[in-house]
């Protein structure tokens, strides 16, 4: 939990869209992992006084107060986890829910900005860790999280779709969802935006060979109350199901494994030819392997992802 170069970009993108820190709580205590030329090249560009440090012994962390105070205008930089052990002021377990009674209960609705920056996917209830999040924000405040979505399988319990938080931050459940980036971590100097598929109805899909992390910027509009489960775009939109002019059906491209239905003419007549010499599941897999080789760079297929270059989409802070 920490953090690194993209969530620093991050949260100098949600103070450029005039996100509030005065009072911050971290999911977890952030350490600050961020070489110093690189931090020292995001504070000449972006105008920013020197960072002051306490002393702290080699070897031993340095973690995310000052940076907040000093950088961000935070007044009061939280933190919460399951146990003592790296000395965050609020102590509990993000599974269970957050407490209702007691010292804790006062926090509920407390905080400006509440940063998940790599906490949610080593949390068994992600459901419940994450309603503790969104209760623990206040309204007009935002939820940030920078989580695993792409080839960490091992890092954590989960990966994380897109999909989830465009359901999650949805302003029918009171939420503005205001950021949805993909980023490598091999390649600092570039995001990529992602489209919603909610608005471009169908799935938004991922497969490459480098390690991507999500990033969510959510603006809390309202107490959301009880909330219902969200359902996948395509299982909860209606429209999605219908067949398209001229088939007969329920399956469409969004929803049906490739090749299960016959587009006719001369695909069809490939896919005959091939199944009569009993091929078809070799030229398959052929297919996917082209397709894991020809998405395996540092780029990510448009129009379902918007290229960004950090240093031209995030200014200065003066």
């Amino acid at each position: 939990m920490g953090i690194d170069l993209h969530n620093l970009n991050f949260l100098a993108h949600a103070q450029e869209l005039g996100v509030s820190f005065e009072r911050t709580l971290a999911i977890g205590r952030q350490a600050l992992f961020i070489e110093p030329r690189p931090l020292e090249a995001h504070r000449l560009r972006r105008g920013l006084p020197p960072l002051r440090e306490p002393a702290i012994p080699p070897g031993a962390p340095r973690y995310f107060e000052p940076l907040m105070q000093q950088w961000l205008g935070a007044q009061v930089a939280d933190s919460v986890d399951a146990s003592p052990y790296e000395n965050a002021r609020l102590i509990h377990d993000m599974n269970l829910p957050w407490p209702r009674g007691g010292e804790l209960a006062a926090e509920r609705g407390g905080y400006d900005a509440v940063l998940d920056f790599g906490c949610l996917e080593h949390v068994f209830d992600f459901p419940t860790a994450w309603r503790n999040c969104i209760d623990l924000c206040k309204v007009g405040g935002h939820v940030f999280h920078a989580l695993p979505a792409n080839n960490l399988s091992g890092h954590g319990f989960y990966q994380f779709s897109p999909e989830l938080f465009c359901n999650l931050y949805q302003p029918s459940r009171g939420f503005e969802l205001r950021g949805l980036f993909f980023v490598l971590k091999a390649e600092p100097r570039l995001w990529w935006r992602v489209a919603n598929p909610l608005q471009v109805k169908r799935r938004v899909n991922l497969c490459n060979s480098h390690e991507v992390y999500l990033l969510v910027l959510a603006r809390k509009l309202a107490e959301p109350g009880d909330l219902p489960a969200p359902q996948q775009s395509d299982y909860a939109q209606d429209e999605w199901l219908k067949p398209a002019s001229g088939t007969v059906g329920t399956a469409s491209a969004a929803g049906a494994p490739a090749g299960s239905t016959s587009s006719g003419g001369l695909r069809a007549s490939l896919i005959d030819t091939l199944a009569s010499v009993g091929l078809v599941d070799s030229a398959r897999a052929l297919r996917e392997q082209w397709r894991a080789m020809r998405h395996s760079g540092l780029n990510l297929p448009a129009p379902d992802y918007e290229r960004l270059v950090v240093d031209q989409f995030i200014r200065s802070a003066r």
